[in-house]
């Protein structure tokens, strides 16, 4: 027993070291109300002129979040949102020349996650002048170097405009989609990561067949993550079928069906993810409610086909889980501490290394 815990320990301790950490986390809340705002302005120095339309709010609740990939700069912003808007402003004394990518966001769920954009994304280059006022609940923001297209004609026309249509809905998706993986993400992962951004930015600001054949890639991860997330709300659902799905995705049942493959199929999916929904219940030792109740709130109506699919899935039957207080595998990662000796400051300070 003391050596399975001893391994287990060693094994976390060398995923956790072989795991992606942000470079930087920015918080205002730790500053007296009235210095909120300024905390901000500085945390985007030699970047972007901050100030405040309104003038000096008495409060500034904001985040930052950045994740040094290396060859591209990612980050994350918490805002105020409504009634706390802000001018964002180009510098004329220009250090960095990246371009980037900007999404704005302004729902949120009560645990922070977004569930959309009411914008579409833009790009933009800290080369030239640009001037925006914002009031959203957050943005994404993906930093590009120079260097890493061959050629810029078509981001040079792309320039300070919104992309619309189904490239630009797939961009924005995309980007919601690094967000919640890079927590996740392994260090050795990085490098192929910023090679499929780079080939679905690409066509969508410049398509092309060549372009499209390279990015299909990441364009199956954005539509996975999307149909992951149609899952996710619908799952309580007893009639939810592929066709409902593909409906809702705009895809063939023969595209939807090579997506999820890989998983053993849409049904064998949605059947696993309901079983994690009971098992999570199950371990609850606040739900009082029977385990036929639990089963039957997600799909399952008879109680002896349910106990051997569960069995079958778990080793062991759902009321030894419930005896056991059986753990949910989901998890989430949230680091608030860095080591600020080692570490960038800045959201700056990181992309002048991405420059070097």
């Amino acid at each position: 027993m003391y050596q399975e815990s001893a391994l287990r320990s060693y094994n976390e301790h060398v995923r956790e070291n072989l795991q992606l950490r942000h470079a930087v986390y920015f918080t205002t809340l730790i500053f007296p109300d009235p210095n909120q705002f300024d905390a901000f302005r500085s945390s985007y120095q030699e970047v972007m002129d901050i100030s405040s339309v309104n003038g000096e709010p008495e409060r500034f609740p904001a985040s930052q979040m950045v994740w040094d990939l290396g060859r591209m700069v990612f980050t994350r912003t918490r805002l105020p949102g409504k009634g706390c808007t802000h001018r964002r402003r180009h510098l004329n004394k220009r250090v960095l020349d990246h371009w980037y990518i900007n999404l704005p966001f302004n729902s949120l769920r009560p645990d922070g996650q977004h569930l959309g954009s009411m914008a579409m994304p833009e790009l933009h280059c800290l080369a030239t002048s640009l001037e925006t006022e914002v009031n959203d609940d957050g943005i994404l923001m993906l930093f590009i170097p120079h260097d890493l297209f061959t050629s810029t004609v078509m981001l040079d026309r792309m320039l300070d405009v919104q992309l619309n249509g189904g490239l630009g809905r797939l961009l924005a998706d995309y980007l919601f989609l690094l967000d919640r993986s890079l927590p996740e993400l392994q260090t050795e992962e990085v490098p192929h990561v910023v090679e499929a951004t780079r080939s679905l930015v690409a066509v969508c600001l410049a398509p092309s067949r060549d372009r499209l054949a390279e990015a299909q890639g990441p364009i199956d991860a954005t539509l996975m993550g999307r149909a992951r997330r149609l899952i996710d709300v619908k799952l309580a659902n007893p009639n939810l079928t592929s066709e409902i799905l593909c409906a809702d995705l705009g895809v063939s049942r023969s595209r939807l069906y090579r997506l999820f493959e890989p998983l053993g199929g849409v049904a064998s999916y949605i059947r696993r993810q309901r079983l994690l929904r009971i098992r999570a219940a199950l371990a609850d030792s606040m739900d009082g409610r029977s385990i036929f109740r639990i089963a039957g709130q997600w799909g399952f109506v008879d109680a002896s086909a349910f106990s051997r699919t569960f069995r079958h899935e778990f080793g062991i039957s759902p009321k030894e889980a419930r005896d056991i207080g059986w753990a949910s595998d989901g998890f989430a990662v949230v680091r608030e501490c860095l080591d600020r000796s080692q570490t960038p400051q800045t959201l700056g300070q990181v992309l002048r290394m991405l420059a070097a």
